[in-house]
């Protein structure tokens, strides 16, 4: 069993003595989560030494939620209140403190909002500055997530989906050899998560063994060049096959591999050998929800 962290032995050793790894492992995952909310504001922070942050806060919540936690979120009047406090309702735009807008921390900040329970029809503004400001793929992909979570398909989606075509080659793969199936997943997903079949992707009724055999030696997936595999380019290729209800060939070295980049602190980093943050948790918490499903 990997080894609990100090705050776990504090809080349930009892409870925590019994849980095989995997259990553990999510029960220090949410510890570590919530070691990083600032009690003053309510908002989560990347590192413990970080600030406050939109990113930490969409985060937080979903990795909460994705590791089983069945309680409220501390504070959540605080948390609620700080997304907002980053919201511009007259342009419909999402900026971290101090920082300026685009679409990427937008797109986050729409997804953050309504994870803390922001009522759609409050922002559905930014509907309006995606559709004006995305442009380039990873515009769109990110665009998309946040549309996902407003619920909404808007009629210029066709758009959208134009640029993503432009990425697929005639067999329906995008990116170099190396890191086809993260690439490939990345444009899939964004029409899977507006709802759009399977079946009306090119080649969809191949593309989750396509994906499959992407994997990677070590478990997970990575991106062009790189020696190991990476806990966003892993997410990236599980969100989709999550979407076409697949999963990955090797199940159990995926599993290996996400646990290999745990740290005692209960925090999880983004690949082997990196330090604990929020996102390599999320990715992690996000993940190991996705394989253990359908259990």
């Amino acid at each position: 069993m990997r080894t609990l962290s100090v705050l776990t032995c504090l809080v349930a050793p009892a409870f925590a003595a019994c849980q095989t790894p995997d259990v553990a492992s999510k029960t220090n995952a949410s510890l570590y989560i919530l070691g990083l909310q600032d009690p003053f504001t309510g908002a989560f922070k990347v590192t413990p030494d970080g600030k406050p942050s939109l990113r930490a806060c969409n985060g937080g919540v979903k990795g909460l939620k994705y590791l089983g936690y069945d309680k409220p979120i501390p504070h959540a009047d605080k948390l609620k209140a700080f997304v907002l406090s980053c919201y511009d309702p007259k342009t419909g735009t999402f900026a971290e403190p101090g920082g300026q807008p685009d679409v990427t921390i937008t797109s986050i900040g729409v997804m953050a909002a309504i994870e803390v329970g922001v009522p759609s029809k409050q922002i559905e503004k930014s509907l309006e500055y995606l559709k004006a400001n995305a442009k380039s793929f990873d515009e769109i992909r990110i665009g998309a997530a946040a549309l996902e979570a407003l619920n909404m398909k808007p009629d210029w989606l066709p758009t959208w989906y134009k640029v993503c075509d432009e990425q697929l080659d005639d067999r329906g793969i995008a990116g170099e050899e190396d890191s086809f199936a993260r690439d490939t997943a990345s444009v899939l997903a964004v029409k899977l998560r507006l709802g759009v079949p399977l079946k009306e992707l090119k080649n969809g009724d191949k593309m989750a063994e396509v994906l499959k055999a992407g994997q990677w030696k070590d478990g997970g997936y990575g991106r062009h060049g790189a020696e190991k595999s990476d806990f966003e380019s892993t997410y990236r290729v599980m969100r989709t096959l999550m979407l076409m209800k697949a999963k990955p060939q090797d199940t159990v070295k995926m599993k290996a591999f996400l646990l290999s980049c745990g740290h005692k602190d209960g925090g999880f980093g983004v690949a082997p050998g990196e330090p604990s943050t929020m996102s390599g948790t999320y990715y992690y918490a996000a993940i190991m929800k996705w394989l253990d499903e359908g259990k």
